[in-house]
């Protein structure tokens, strides 16, 4: 029987901007498309309007890093004559190079050149491609630069939109005019900031590391059921540098795998400054705690650098492939032990019957399974058999290992019969595994059947890229045994060819054609209900009756869990 480990599968998409007019200084802000138009227009106009522009600017900024949230702090007027009309012309000007929409796309769309190959690639990259945050108008992100209070509060607004948990704060040194304002007031609103006991916000101070932890704790609401102290000893070499207003916070984003230490994965560094690579580290993994961004692959280098990294849990084409886990085959007592793959919140249908697959338990797999047929081959009675079994190993590593106990013959005698099977499996890229095994090698009682061995191999061929409309996938699979799969007219010695063929013709229901070496047997393989990894396989056994004395209604039911 098949059956297939639950998992846990974070959602992969992460929250998109609410507003692109709060991007916070140092964040390149695509400008208007009518001032993109009229600076290229005339370039002695443009020039002439960009320096009135510069002499309204804070003294902090000039033209080489002008964006969007400074421009923000310029009066209304300026902006307007920055895009009124002129007279056109082919010529660029400086305006050009702020403006121009391919300037704007090296900054968004492409990976930005100071990022390829940086140790946080993989955080920052998918922030950016949303929007969340942003390179400079050059097409550099510069990754070690400092973070502000108030551009960590344009970030967490851009990050986490939504209701806020409290009323905003009120601060003596932000006024309703500056241009950062609204950001603040939505951070702190969300409770992601708060102010010094003073009554001010600081919005130009340079954020410490732990201070961008402490912010995202809170504004999660992220709270450590342990001992916070023992956390953070048992994570960090400098654990007694975090200051004890902060401890039981940084405990709590350690243990939801929200911290990134790059280069040293053990040294927290909290005093010191955030850098724009690091603060993009730690809200991508925030993002992830709150399910709204893919974990990172074991296989990602920057994964290394996750505190308490944990791999994730099987993706959407992984999960089909786990559909025909944990197989326990027929018993040469001829009680079937039907195909059945739990999964996630919809659990996906089997692709056997009675006949063996390449796929299989792997650590922490565990299942259950029970099977009913109306009438016994040759005899007038029903009967049924019950199995369980765990995995261990990695088949996708190196290799897995079935162990697979199932107990025949539940009337007379009942639970006196049975016999274990083992069952070494090997999965690849590209959806295709196989598997060496023996049924029955061990027995006790009387299970009517010794030992069969076979080899078997398995591919599902992905016919759609969503598995919710019909006719998704196909798994099919082929293999070579003796014992129960040799054919009626087949000597001792002999191996006869086996396989199965299923088809998901909708996203809960597969139907079965499955050759056992011996008869032929028909069935569906569906799962009745969301959010509960029951999956049921009727079938028709003997199809043609030329194995036995004509076809048996054979049915069979498993659940399966991943620890």
């Amino acid at each position: 029987m098949v059956f297939g480990p639950v998992t846990g599968l974070r959602a992969g998409s992460i929250a998109s901007a609410a507003e692109n007019n709060a991007a916070a200084p140092g964040q390149a802000e695509p400008l208007s498309s009518s001032a993109n138009a009229n600076s290229t227009a005339n370039p002695t106009a443009a020039v002439s309007r960009l320096s009135s522009l510069a002499t309204q600017l804070p003294t902090s900024q000039s033209l080489s890093n002008l964006t969007a949230a400074s421009l923000t702090s310029i009066p209304l007027p300026a902006l307007s004559a920055l895009n009124q009309n002129v007279a056109t012309s082919p010529a660029s000007s400086p305006a050009n190079s702020l403006g121009r929409s391919d300037d704007t796309t090296l900054a968004q769309g492409v990976t930005l050149p100071d990022v390829r190959g940086h140790w946080a690639q993989a955080f920052i990259q998918p922030l950016v491609e949303r929007q969340i945050i942003k390179g400079f108008l050059d097409g550099t992100f510069r990754p070690n630069e400092p973070v502000t209070r108030v551009q960590f509060a344009a970030l967490v607004r851009q990050a986490f939109p939504g209701a806020g948990v409290r009323a905003p704060i009120q601060f003596s040194d932000i006024s309703s005019d500056y241009w950062g304002y609204q950001a603040i007031q939505q951070a702190t609103a969300l409770g992601f900031l708060s102010g010094y006991p003073d009554g001010t916000f600081r919005p130009n101070q340079p954020i410490s590391r732990v201070e961008v932890l402490l912010a995202l704790g809170s504004g999660l609401n992220l709270n450590s059921p342990n001992n916070a102290n023992a956390v953070l000893i048992q994570r960090y070499a400098d654990a007694g540098a975090v200051p004890d207003y902060a401890r039981s916070r940084v405990a709590a984003v350690t243990e939801e795998q929200i911290v990134v230490n790059y280069p040293d994965v053990g040294l927290l560094r909290p005093g010191q400054l955030a850098t724009r690579a690091e603060v993009a580290a730690f809200i991508y993994q925030a993002l992830v705690a709150a399910e709204r961004a893919p974990v990172l692959t074991a296989t990602n280098s920057a994964a290394n650098y996750i505190v308490g990294y944990e791999p994730p849990g099987p993706s959407l084409a992984e999960l089909e492939v786990i559909r025909n886990r944990l197989l326990l085959a027929s018993t040469p007592a001829e009680v079937s032990i039907l195909g059945v793959a739990p999964t996630g919140a919809l659990g996906i249908p089997g692709s056997t019957i009675g006949s063996p697959t390449a796929f299989g338990a792997d650590w922490g797999d565990v299942f259950f399974g029970a099977t009913f047929q109306e009438r016994a081959r040759f005899t007038s009675r029903s009967d049924g058999a019950i199995s369980l079994g765990f995995g261990l190993g990695d088949a996708r590593d190196l290799v897995g290992l079935e162990v697979a106990l199932a107990i025949v013959d539940l009337r007379g005698d009942a639970f006196e019969d049975g016999g274990f099977s083992f069952k070494l499996h090997r999965q690849f890229a590209g959806d295709w595994a196989i598997a060496l095994g023996v049924e029955n090698l061990i027995t006790f009682g009387n299970p009517d059947g010794g030992e069969s061995g076979y080899g078997v191999v398995s591919k599902i061929f992905r016919l759609r890229e969503d598995p919710s409309r019909p006719f998704s996938s196909i798994t099919a699979s082929v293999g070579l045994g003796g014992g129960r799969f040799r054919s009626e007219g087949s000597g001792e010695n002999d191996v006869d060819v086996f396989g199965s063929v299923g088809v998901r013709v909708a996203e809960p229901v597969s139907v079965i054609a499955d050759w056992t070496g011996q008869d032929l047997n028909l069935g569906l393989s569906v799962v009745p209900f969301r959010n509960f990894p029951l999956v049921i396989t009727p079938a028709l056994a003997d199809v043609t009756g030329e194995a036995g004395d004509g076809t048996r209604f054979i049915v069979g039911v498993g659940v399966g869990t991943t620890f």
